[in-house]
């Protein structure tokens, strides 16, 4: 799967399963379109919270922006794992899963 228009790369997205507080959160990280960029947590199969970002400044054109982009897909992947590991991002109030709160970006 191509990042960048016209560009391969073997990395499209990252996965990444964490527990905080006894809760199992997954994080999906992923490239959408040419310059866009979405995170998604899961909980119990259930998205609790998003993220998209979009860079339209980076184009496929100019050297190093596959690298570029890449290390912003990783950045925000990891921004997302930090907020949740700081209980910015909690799931919401449901059996089984825990006090929280919905967020919505």
């Amino acid at each position: 799967m191509g990042v960048l228009r016209g560009v391969r790369s073997m990395v499209s997205g990252f996965n990444t399963d964490i527990e905080f507080e006894g809760t199992l959160f997954h994080i999906q990280t992923e490239a959408r379109k040419e310059t866009a960029i979405e995170t998604a947590v899961y909980v119990r199969g259930a998205v609790i919270h998003s993220l998209k970002t979009s860079h339209p400044d980076l184009s496929n054109r100019e050297p190093g922006s596959e690298q570029q982009f890449l290390r912003l897909l990783e950045g925000q992947h990891r921004q997302v794992i930090e907020r949740i590991r700081a209980g910015e991002i909690r799931p919401p109030s449901m059996p089984g899963i825990g006090p929280g709160l919905l967020e919505k970006s």
